[in-house]
């Protein structure tokens, strides 16, 4: 019996530490808010076998009260819910508060992918493209990233 009593204390105090640390988490920055990130521009470098190369422009926009130090980044780019573009970076530049940052990266891109959402839009008899630009900041202080998702769709027959 007093082996129970003894697991049910220790068990109430772990649950009584877990509420603790999670509400303090959240008192330290009520106000954070998240980064956006957007993709500006993508341009094709030279191709290495079935893997080409591209040139991938995001824009982050730190709408927080302190600065943004991203010690990693990954992303991933979805069209018609299929991986085209994957790439990680490292060592990017601190985003000060209220600020925004254009950075340049390199990513691959999988022609067999690519061939994939060709054949997908060829399909979809000209309705719009599904788009899904995940990416993931790594930040100095917190071990878990900072996931951003931006989707949406875009009709090619209404760009000219």
């Amino acid at each position: 019996m007093y082996g129970v009593n003894r697991m049910r204390a220790i068990k109430g105090f772990g649950l009584l530490t877990t509420v603790w640390l999670l509400s303090s988490c959240a008192l330290m920055s009520p106000s954070y808010e998240k980064p956006e990130v957007s993709l500006v521009n993508v341009t094709p470098l030279e191709r290495e076998g079935l893997e080409q190369r591209i040139a991938v422009g995001l824009n982050i926009i730190n709408p927080g009260s302190s600065d943004l130090k991203i010690s990693g980044m990954s992303y991933r780019l979805k069209l018609q819910d299929i991986k085209v573009i994957t790439g990680v970076t490292r060592g990017l530049k601190p985003i000060p508060s209220y600020s925004e940052s254009r950075v340049n990266l390199q990513a691959s891109v999988n022609l067999f992918s690519g061939f994939r959402v060709l054949e997908s839009l060829l399909n979809s008899n000209g309705g719009p493209v599904k788009y899904e630009l995940e990416t993931k900041i790594s930040t100095g202080w917190w071990k878990l990233p900072i996931t951003v998702v931006e989707s949406g769709s875009i009709d090619l027959g209404a760009i000219q």
